[in-house]
Formats: structure tokens, C-alpha cells, sequence
């Protein structure tokens, strides 16, 4: 398996694992999706909202358009639909990028300037894969606070997606 086909896989799962936490997170109240439960960002709502803003931020810089991204307010992002939302555009256009990006690029070195202005250069693929286990660290603190609620998720790790998707 090419890193690129590694990257695609990566990229369903992550999309998998977070239309599953936003079913999931749907049958909450407003006030238990938008309480504070310890996660990093405070919320399941704001902890979801930074997952897909950092989706946008990487993408913004790998797809070369140079435009601005504007983030969501990850302490008041609006609410589950404008979550879902936000999730629906950045998996939409990372899916686009993913799919036309090339093994020769992923292999590449990528230059970029950090949140802080500060020049960076990474092999692209490692970018990449940061940007899914970053994802993958904030829905466990999504499925943590679900849990200590005293609702059930399933299995989100990878080989249970590789599983259910190679049926």
C-alpha cells in the first residue's frame, strides 16, 4: 500500500468516525451538546467545532489557495446543525483533495506558515497524517464525555472502519 492509498484511508475513516459522532451527538439537548464536560475546547460542541476548523486551516494550506479561513467560534459555534454543517463543507472539499492529490506531492516537502507566522517545512504525508490523529484525539474526548453521560459508543478505532467498509 502506497502512503497515498494509506491517506485515503485515513481520510474516510475520519469522516466515518465524525458523521458517527455527529449522529450520535445529535440526540443530545442544547444544553448537554453545548455544556462544558472537561474535553481541551471545554464542550462536545466546541470540541467538534475545533476538529473541523483545523480540517479548514490545513486544507486552506494545502490546496494553495491562499485564502483566509474563517474559523468557527469554538465557544459558540451555533449549535449541532451548524456543526454538522461546518463538517459537511470540510469533508466535502478535503474528499476533492485528497482524491486529486498526487503520490508525487504527498511524498513532497510542504512549506507552510504555522498559526504563529513562523515558516515550517514537513513532508506533506506527515501533515496529513497529523491532521487525522488530531481529529482521532478530539473525538475520543468527544466519546469520553458521551460515556461519562451514560451513553453508549461504539468502537471507533480504525480496524473496526476497515472492517465494517471491507464487508
Amino acid at each position: 500500500m502506497s502512503k497515498l492509498e494509506l491517506i485515503r484511508s485515513l481520510f474516510g475513516y475520519n469522516q466515518y468516525a465524525n458523521e458517527y459522532l455527529l449522529d450520535e451527538t445529535a440526540k443530545l439537548s442544547a444544553e448537554e451538546f453545548s455544556e462544558d464536560r472537561g474535553a481541551s475546547w471545554g464542550s462536545i460542541e466546541a470540541n467538534l467545532a475545533h476538529v473541523t476548523g483545523a480540517q479548514s486551516v490545513w486544507l486552506s494550506r494545502w490546496d494553495g489557495s491562499g485564502k483566509p479561513v474563517a474559523l468557527p467560534d469554538e465557544q459558540n459555534i451555533g449549535g449541532h446543525a451548524a456543526v454538522r454543517d461546518a463538517f459537511a463543507a470540510s469533508h466535502t472539499a478535503l474528499r476533492a483533495f485528497v482524491e486529486g492529490v498526487s503520490e508525487e506531492r504527498v511524498n513532497g516537502i510542504f512549506e507552510y506558515a504555522d498559526n504563529d507566522g513562523n515558516a515550517r517545512r514537513l513532508p506533506l504525508w506527515l501533515l496529513m497524517v497529523h491532521l487525522m490523529n488530531h481529529g482521532t484525539h478530539h473525538r475520543s474526548e468527544v466519546c469520553m464525555a458521551l460515556t461519562a453521560m451514560g451513553r453508549e459508543v461504539k468502537e471507533l478505532d480504525l480496524h473496526y472502519f476497515e472492517m465494517e467498509r471491507t464487508r
